[in-house]
């Protein structure tokens, strides 16, 4: 007898969307998502699984760190961590992966020689059966394996700036990375440096007053006290009031100095009287505490006179241009202004609800002669942001205005909201400009009248996981390339907002293992686009970068919305899932299906997992070491499934230090109609 053949139908769902938990189930898109965890929105669609990050120094990167496989006779003993040495070619290499036959070495120096023995410590331990191949083991699990014991190695040769407490910030400046951390005992703040050599201190120079300047003071003069006799070499002259050659008033930064100034002596470059000093020379120093606020610019026509400007809410203002420190005193009782932006060649410092600014070109000058003004907003500033058409956006906490105008003389303040703010620390531009306030993300863009703006709600669709945040939000930063905004939370929690144009593409969430303090995004040395963040364990890292959580595993997953496949209320008998996905390495993924909402009268589906090793890739196309070559550029596990329902949800899920990243595509979903349910 022959049998009927089953009708067979199948459903694709392109994922995209990210979050969706407001909707009724029935509106919710298939691709949207119930839960997304440490996956993001791609600007396209797909789900790619967040990169991990890695502790930052200045030193060899982690994730950088390659490895050598060779096979070996051994006769010795050899650990993890043992330095080995070639007999004959004296090479050099760490120990990171090691079996009875095969060994992965690290940190290579030199070049050792098939059949050549090596010692541990001056002791003959094996022969080395094959040249030692970089990256060389066959299979992408044993690659991805020693990749990530490499990257161990080198982790933990990278520290964190001396001190104690949290990273208070960081910044980037000229491709380089700075950080400001509390001194051990948190008396002052210190700034770091990231270099070859891991974390240095940047040393802050000293700072002596002048007054009745009638002559010229210069950077890189050598200054003499006419009565102490001290001399000192002027990092920076910062003229405050009056002009060079008249009445100048001021501070000089200086260095080198040899003896001690006296308040009211002659300063005397080149044996001739400039200026009078109307103060001691005192060391400057930055206070304990604060959260910084930095923002790169330059108030000149040359090309090298970008500087970076910092406040803290703690101390003064200052200007750092890579060697000295420039603290800015504006004369506010106190001065300690909490948040800074150059805008229209003038720097704004906020006071509380004062909006203050310098005079044009002038950041050191805050007198009313030279253009400096206050503009009050009567609610606490929380920050700035520039907007296109050149007005400057004043986030309050409660309110938002803009400042319209190029100066004084025809600023003018006008209200974008006056009932949506933005809360400290979240205000971001890409493209259109970002801030975090009590009913959610809030966009603020252009309307069709020139110059001005409004604001609107974006968040909605993923409202409960923004309500959770918004009392724990510490930072956030942009991801340019990625279309991204991100916030993060004090307990390791983030939001990542993916955005196409002034679209919203969707909304997940991460979970790092570490505590966020502080955040900055910009471009390193060789102008790639990249994001650091502080801890409150003292160290730096950077984000999207390597395999696991500063080497924990990164466990990720995606719940799917229940989808009926357009017949609500028919029942289906589900047969194969089938996942279309990417993945750079070895990566392994766990499935498994829910019916008909969670219904508890359905048995627990059992839980698959498949592997893929890695994505394919095309010759004289792709780069070497990027792809492999019995792999598909687009992977597709499929899942068995068994069970019946009107409607499924599936649950994928990842947890893994050696997974270089992976993205979910889509699903196709094989099934049999049923009868309907009545």
């Amino acid at each position: 007898m022959k049998l009927p053949a089953v009708p067979v139908q199948t459903d694709y769902t392109k994922f995209i969307g990210g979050l969706d938990l407001v909707s009724p189930a029935l509106s919710i898109k298939p691709g949207n998502t119930l839960a997304a965890m440490n996956y993001e929105p791609g600007v396209f669609g797909g789900y790619p699984r967040i990169d991990g990050f890695e502790r930052k120094d200045g030193r060899t990167s982690p994730s950088d760190a390659t490895y050598h496989y060779a096979t070996v006779t051994l006769i010795g003993t050899v650990a993890v961590g043992n330095t080995i040495t070639g007999n004959t070619s004296a090479a050099t290499g760490v120990v990171v992966v090691k079996t009875s036959t095969e060994i992965a070495i690290t940190k290579v120096v030199g070049t050792f020689v098939s059949g050549e023995t090596f010692t541990i410590s001056a002791v003959t331990v094996g022969t080395l059966t094959s040249v030692p191949l970089q990256r060389g083991y066959a299979d992408g699990y044993s690659d991805a394996v020693a990749l990530a014991a490499a990257a161990d190695n080198y982790r933990a040769d990278i520290g964190r700036p001396t001190g104690s407490g949290e990273i208070r910030g960081v910044c980037m400046y000229k491709g380089s990375l700075y950080a400001f951390r509390d001194n051990a005992g948190a008396t002052a703040g210190g700034m770091w440096k990231e270099t070859a050599g891991g974390w240095t201190a940047v040393t802050l120079f000293s700072s002596i007053s002048f007054g009745t300047g009638t002559g010229t003071i210069a950077d890189g003069n050598s200054i003499t006290g006419l009565t102490s006799g001290a001399v000192a070499i002027v990092r920076r002259a910062v003229l405050q009031s009056g002009a060079w050659g008249s009445n100048a008033t001021g501070r000089l930064i200086i260095s080198s100095i040899v003896g001690t100034f006296q308040s009211g002596e002659s300063l005397r470059v080149g044996g001739v009287t400039q200026a009078t000093s109307t103060s001691l020379a005192t060391a400057i120093t930055l206070p304990a505490g604060g959260h910084y606020e930095f923002d790169n610019y330059n108030f000149t026509g040359s090309a090298d006179t970008l500087k970076m400007y910092g406040a803290n809410g703690v101390g003064t203002a200052f200007e750092f241009d890579g060697t000295t420190l420039t603290p800015i005193v504006t004369g506010m009782t106190p001065d300690t202004p909490s948040y800074v932006k150059a805008h229209k060649k003038q720097l704004f410092l906020s006071f509380r609800g004062s909006s203050q600014n310098s005079g044009i070109g002038t950041p050191y000058q805050w007198t009313p002669v030279t253009g400096a003004a206050e503009i009050g907003v009567g609610d606490a500033i929380t920050g700035y942001q520039t907007q296109t058409g050149d007005s400057l956006a004043i986030f309050s906490r409660n309110s938002t205005n803009q400042l319209q105008g190029s100066s004084v003389a025809d600023f003018v303040l006008s209200s974008i909201s006056p009932e949506t703010g933005g809360i400290g620390h979240t205000a971001q531009n890409i493209g259109v400009t970002y801030a975090l306030d009590d009913r959610g993300i809030i966009q603020i863009s252009s309307t069709q009248a020139y110059g001005n703006f409004t604001s609107a709600t974006v968040s909605r669709l993923a409202q409960p996981v923004i309500d959770a945040i918004r009392s724990l939000v510490v930072a956030s930063s942009v991801y340019k390339t990625r279309n991204q905004y991100r916030l993060y939370g004090n307990d390791g929690s983030g939001v990542i907002m993916t955005i196409e144009g002034t679209q919203v593409v969707g909304i997940t969430q991460f979970q790092y293992p570490v505590n966020v303090s502080c955040a900055c995004s910009g471009e390193d040395s060789a102008g790639k686009d990249v994001v650091f963040f502080g801890a409150d364990n003292g160290y730096v890292y950077q984000a999207d970068k390597g395999s696991s959580f500063d080497g924990e595993a990164i466990e990720a997953y995606l719940r799917m919305p229940f989808n009926n496949m357009r017949s609500p209320r028919s029942r289906k008998r589900y047969r194969k899932a089938v996942l279309e996905m990417t993945a750079v390495g070895y990566s392994s993924i766990r499935f498994q299906p829910e019916f008909t909402y969670g219904d508890s009268d359905i048995a627990s589906h059992v839980t698959a997992t498949e592997t893929v090793q890695g994505a394919g890739g095309y010759w004289d196309v792709d780069d070497w070491e990027t792809f492999y070559y019995d792999a598909r550029s687009v992977s597709s596990p499929e899942f068995g499934i068994t069970g019946t329902g009107l409607n499924m949800s599936g649950i994928f899920y990842s947890n893994s230090a050696i997974d270089l990243g992976h993205t979910l595509q889509g699903i196709l979903t094989h099934y049999t109609p049923r009868r309907l349910s009545r």
